[in-house]
């Protein structure tokens, strides 16, 4: 007589329905049905609404998610971590609710970059793989993992831009991304200034922060960052140190003391910060910050 089994009192272990699929590149391919990948591509958006607190819908309101993300202070040194694609691990959080946000936009991240390769393996580049590559570039800048937006900007203007072209408002905005990421993340102005002229990128604001970066000019890249959105903004974080030290080391030359309004507007942070990066070693006496002590004789 056959052995019924006994049906087991454990329950089942919930499964995470972003990730029950895996990566094409690593031989999952599931999300190569289109459907699937749309059915998919709207989970992603429906826990990043629920995640930055904002209504879901079809079309996720642009200025919603970008209010939302930079109210949680989500820059490329808060609780995203750059994500490197051999060593995918969680990153530290010190409370439980940081730790939570943390794993699930570890989850989100690895999640977007699941669709890209499901769509690049499709070889898809009609609206929805335009769709879904604003958003991903859009919200991982604003999560600074340049790891996932940088990529995604190269495939958009050499892949899906010549096959369905972006508006002429999109292109603008995302040549501009590019241009920034470059300049100043990657450091690399002669691309920056070739991207500028290959795509005839005029715009007063990249301009003014190119041009800052050229010169050294630390109160025009300062000033800069008040007429940009907050997309360039998070682009231009990637400068901010290079451009604070080049300040303090030009002051550092050039004065024995100096006002420490002067000196934090000059290095684009306030006094505690610099002293706790330890940037500087000057001595605070009041309101004026002495940079060199004269030897008596």
């Amino acid at each position: 007589m056959e052995r019924i089994p006994r049906p087991s009192r454990l329950k089942a272990a919930k499964v995470d329905p972003l990730d029950n699929l895996g990566f094409i590149s690593k031989g999952d391919t599931s999300l190569l049905d289109h459907k699937r990948q749309e059915d998919y591509f709207d989970i992603i958006k429906t826990r990043f609404a629920a995640l930055a607190h904002i209504s879901a819908s079809p079309d996720l309101d642009n200025d919603s998610l970008v209010n939302a993300l930079d109210t949680l202070s989500l820059s490329h040194n808060a609780a995203v971590k750059s994500i490197e694609s051999s060593s995918l691990q969680v990153p530290k959080a010190t409370s439980s609710s940081s730790i939570s946000a943390s794993a699930e936009f570890f989850v989100l991240i690895v999640a977007m970059r699941k669709l890209r390769e499901a769509i690049v393996a499709s070889r898809r580049r009609d609206m929805f793989a335009r769709a879904v590559y604003l958003f991903i570039i859009r919200t991982t800048i604003m999560l600074g993992h340049p790891e996932s937006y940088h990529p995604a900007l190269l495939y958009l203007f050499r892949c899906i831009h010549p096959s369905n072209a972006l508006s002429n408002e999109e292109e603008f905005e995302f040549v501009g991304y590019l241009i920034l990421d470059v300049a100043c993340r990657l450091n690399d102005l002669a691309s920056a200034f070739h991207l500028r002229c290959l795509y005839k990128y005029r715009s007063q604001s990249v301009d003014t922060v190119l041009s800052a970066l050229v010169h050294g000019d630390w109160m025009q890249y300062w000033d800069a960052r008040i007429s940009t959105s907050a997309y360039e903004r998070h682009l231009m974080q990637w400068a901010d140190e290079r451009m604070a030290v080049h300040a303090l080391q030009c002051l550092g030359k050039s004065y024995l003391a100096i006002n420490k309004t002067f000196l934090e507007r000059c290095a684009g942070r306030e006094w505690k910060m610099l002293r706790d990066a330890k940037m500087i070693s000057w001595v605070l006496d009041g309101e004026r910050v002495i940079i060199k002590q004269i030897k008596k004789k």
